[in-house]
């Protein structure tokens, strides 16, 4: 089983939760064992990235993406990766959707 350790940065880590739900929903149909938790982006400065294989920005504040890879990059994480959660997505909380686009940016090559 394939585990992935993720973050979903939002405004106020409240409508978030809904659509982690249902990426949690579609990994568990897949077979993924998936750690997914939501933080206000505001907190970045404080936010612990060890341990994390992806960061999701919420469409609300994609403005602060930049800052956020930059500072992660800063602490020392600069090859995690970031996705940018398409807002039709995120509204429509399409779980299994959202889980296939982390998997392609996790696919590493030479991995099936």
């Amino acid at each position: 089983m394939k585990k992935i350790n993720a973050v979903v940065l939002c405004a106020s880590a409240m409508s978030s939760s809904m659509m982690a739900d249902a990426v949690r929903k579609a990994a568990s149909a897949k077979g993924i064992e998936l750690t997914i938790d939501c933080s206000a982006s505001l907190r970045y400065r404080t936010f612990d990235f060890s341990g994390l294989d992806i960061v999701l920005i919420a469409p609300q504040v994609k403005g602060q993406m930049k800052d956020i890879q930059k500072f992660a990059a800063e602490k020392g994480y600069p090859d995690l990766p970031f996705m940018l959660i398409p807002m039709r997505e995120y509204g429509l909380a399409k779980g299994e959707k959202i889980l296939d686009m982390m998997l392609e940016i996790l696919q590493k090559p030479g991995e099936e």
